[in-house]
């Protein structure tokens, strides 16, 4: 059985990505290993505990994934019957890990949006809150932030999942961004599920990119709930609107407000370009407005995976999974 062509089987028997299957392939394979039967059940023990499959269905060669009921699914336009127990059973599998390698979590269940936000302000050099200050806390709570480098599926459908699993949570970020404020911003609405108790047990809950102005008219009460709850923890406002005066501005005078009015209102300037974005649709000049914000774009996964790395704990993983980890989170990349 060579690496190539169990990868090709099992990748068309589960849907799953080629590449996240090589990834959690077990780094003690060797070409001797194909002829041993004991290997070749090792190999599919390795592989059903990284990817969320039952061991036993691989034995038999029958793959079924373990998490594929407690799943919410926001906006998700791909085949649910088929895709979801992969991309949730793999989120349940891959949190697990990290709940390995990072202390127990604290509970922030019963804390408000606006007491986590006067938090952060007391606790951060500037009278906004941007993205590092809210990956330090929940690092500090024991809630892992990561961005997935490798995705489940060949085709990437989310922009980010809250995963709950062994009474803690965990939450994964896969949307690609040069500038932080829109990845802020999913990463404060993830908590929102997490806190408001949307979050099943032992389950997911999965989000779309909902920058289409049709399908923020096609959210459910959960998904306005934990927007509220974000804009409340950035702007200090649940309502939180920026609105067109006029005929609008071009980017360069549309980042001058932005950067003025962030110290009046206390509000990272990139969260109001956003806010602008999502009353208006006018996505191409605020994507251009970004660039005098922020003056340098920078692949934002780096940022926060970065810190996970340093926040890890690599001797309490084995080898083996430790490799696949830092496969997921774009290690050398």
């Amino acid at each position: 059985m060579s690496q190539k062509s169990y990868t090709q089987s099992l990748a068309k028997s589960t849907g799953l990505s080629e590449s996240v299957i090589n990834a959690a392939w077990p780094t003690w394979w060797s070409d001797e290993a194909q002829h041993s039967p004991s290997a070749q059940a090792e190999l599919k023990f390795s592989l059903a505990r990284k990817l969320g499959l039952d061991p036993m269905s691989l034995i038999s060669d029958k793959p079924k994934f373990m998490w594929s009921k407690n799943a919410k699914f926001k906006s998700f336009s791909g085949d649910t019957l088929n895709e979801s127990p992969a991309i949730s059973s793999f989120g349940v599998s891959l949190s697990k890990l990290l709940f390995q390698a990072t202390p127990d979590s604290r509970s922030l269940r019963g804390y408000s949006a606006a007491a986590i936000r006067e938090a952060l302000l007391a606790n951060t050099e500037y009278n906004f809150i941007q993205l590092p200050d809210l990956l330090s806390l929940l690092w500090g709570v024991g809630i892992p932030v990561v961005h997935l480098r490798l995705f489940p599926l060949a085709a990437k459908r989310m922009s980010a999942m809250c995963v709950g699993a062994n009474g803690r949570s965990a939450i994964l970020l896969a949307k690609d961004a040069s500038y932080p404020a829109s990845i802020t911003f999913f990463l404060a609405h993830e908590l929102g599920h997490i806190i408001l108790g949307h979050l099943p047990d032992e389950g997911v809950v999965i989000d779309i990119d909902d920058t289409d102005q049709q399908q923020m008219f096609l959210k459910d009460e959960e998904e306005r709930e934990a927007d509220r709850f974000a804009l409340e923890l950035l702007t200090g406002d649940p309502d939180f609107e920026v609105l067109k005066v006029g005929h609008g501005d071009n980017a360069k005078e549309l980042a001058e407000k932005a950067l003025t009015a962030s110290q009046s209102r206390a509000v990272e300037p990139g969260a109001i370009l956003m806010s602008y974005g999502y009353s208006t649709g006018e996505w191409a000049v605020v994507n251009s407005a970004m660039k005098y914000v922020y003056q340098q774009g920078r692949p934002v996964w780096q940022v926060i995976n970065t810190l996970a790395m340093s926040q890890l704990d690599s001797e309490a993983l084995s080898d083996d999974n430790n490799a696949y980890l830092m496969a997921v989170l774009g290690s050398g990349s």
